[in-house]
């Protein structure tokens, strides 16, 4: 008989999903009953929205009052097909988005809602109403893999293991042949210069200049697959200041080896 208690007996709400904003400055966890939004450093809770109801997917906007929502759980608070824009501020939804199927992941930008289906990514123009802009065909992509930079995005292929990157000021279509295996995470730099790619099999991170789609580099994690939950990014530390001299005290003049001048004197014979 087992009659070691219980190390957690918490019944408290489930995580559901975890995404850090553009500059990884927050990061909003969607809850089995709502959402909340913390700060990176120091982690600290900033919001919290009991729903009663499950959020699969937060997504922030900066540290502005926006949050694209989508519902989640045994219970969704929204239904799986729609994108919710929720104004914090105001505490509703100020816009929807609603699709024929499930929508497993949306990203947010000050001009640009990214939608990701299981086979497809929608971009909007994020305004009122939202506008279509375009629309691309994808593999397989339950994870919901998106990435929406200031000048790109990036979404999984038509072929399992390929990068499409298209360039948001011209349509211009890269594709970058990342992995041999369907992908399972993917992540740009803040700057949107690089991009980093796990697949299925987990053993290996490889990274990308999204300018060229070169191959960077090559990052491996170790030879037992696992499939990565996810891969992040962070600004690179500023550069360090140059060396500067060491303080040292004025050097003294050397010793003079001229003689000093002699001043005259004047003799005084006594008389005699």
């Amino acid at each position: 008989m087992n009659t070691r208690p219980a190390i957690d007996e918490s019944t408290g709400p489930v995580s559901l999903a975890v995404a850090f904003n553009q500059d990884s400055s927050c990061f909003a966890v969607g809850l089995d009953t709502g959402f909340c939004v913390f700060n990176s450093d120091p982690c600290e809770l900033k919001v919290s929205r009991d729903f009663n109801a499950g959020i699969g997917a937060a997504e922030m906007l900066g540290r502005a009052n926006y949050v694209a929502l989508v519902g989640g759980g045994k219970n969704p608070k929204f239904p799986t097909n729609k994108v919710i824009i929720w104004d914090d501020a105001k505490q509703l939804a100020v816009v929807t988005l609603e699709f024929r199927s499930q929508v497993f992941q949306a990203r947010l930008s000050r001009s640009q809602i990214l939608v990701s289906l299981l086979n497809s990514i929608s971009l909007y123009a994020f305004s009122s109403p939202p506008k279509k802009v375009s629309s691309f065909e994808t593999a397989d992509n339950p994870s919901g893999l998106c990435c929406l930079g200031s000048k790109i995005v990036a979404f999984p292929g038509r072929t399992p293991g390929q990068v499409q990157i298209v360039e948001l000021g011209t349509g211009n279509v890269s594709i970058i042949p990342a992995h041999s295996s369907p992908l399972k995470a993917m992540t740009l730099s803040p700057n949107g210069e690089i991009l980093a790619t796990a697949s299925e099999t987990g053993t290996l991170i490889r990274l990308f200049s999204t300018t060229n789609c070169a191959r960077i580099s090559e990052l491996r994690r170790g030879s037992p697959p696992i499939k990565p939950p996810s891969i992040s990014s962070t600004s690179p530390p500023p550069p360090s200041p140059p060396p500067q001299p060491a303080h040292r005290a004025p050097t003294p003049p050397p010793p003079s080896t001229t003689p000093p001048p002699v001043s005259p004197t004047t003799e005084q014979n006594g008389a005699s």
